[in-house]
């Protein structure tokens, strides 16, 4: 089988784009001293433009790749499920069995084959009171800022 090689990359970055962003004008009121007129000053506002990556993404910390390239195909499997569907600074996952298996095309007894195997490893830990909602660990895998959550972790403690 033949396949192309590349110099460089022949990927394309998608979803990058420029977003402007005006800062607020301020303003001060100063007093002519000859003529006790009051005058407004406004300092011009600034334009930035900065790169934003619109597309959404979840952080996967190399410290845990070890302990995934051990899981099964189904724990995997629902894995890149938990990756592709976690929500923002969120640590709970929503994994509703027929969601799940249809997504990874994964039978019932491997879905919960994988599930148990998760548990097992402490990747995945069950939330008190809800047969389909799962901690995951935010140490293996992370969607938006950790420190932010963890403020709100600490402060809710």
């Amino acid at each position: 089988m033949k396949h192309d090689a590349y110099f460089t990359s022949p990927y394309k970055y998608i979803g990058i784009v420029e977003k402007s962003y005006m800062s607020k004008s301020e303003g001060t009121l100063t007093i002519d001293p000859e003529t006790g007129e009051a005058y407004s000053l406004t300092k011009l506002s600034s334009n930035k433009t900065v790169m934003h990556d619109e597309l959404i993404y979840t952080k996967l910390f190399q410290d845990s790749v070890h302990s995934l390239c051990g899981l099964g195909n189904s724990s995997l499997r629902i894995m890149l499920y938990v990756a592709a569907t976690a929500r923002p600074l969120a640590e709970i996952i929503v994994l509703n069995a027929p969601d799940v298996m249809i997504f990874c095309n994964i039978s019932k007894s491997s879905f919960y084959d994988g599930i148990i195997e998760l548990l097992d490893k402490k990747v995945l830990c069950r939330k008190l009171g809800s047969s389909i909602e799962f901690w995951f660990d935010p140490n293996i895998m992370f969607n938006g800022n950790r420190v932010k959550a963890s403020d709100n972790y600490y402060k809710n403690k």
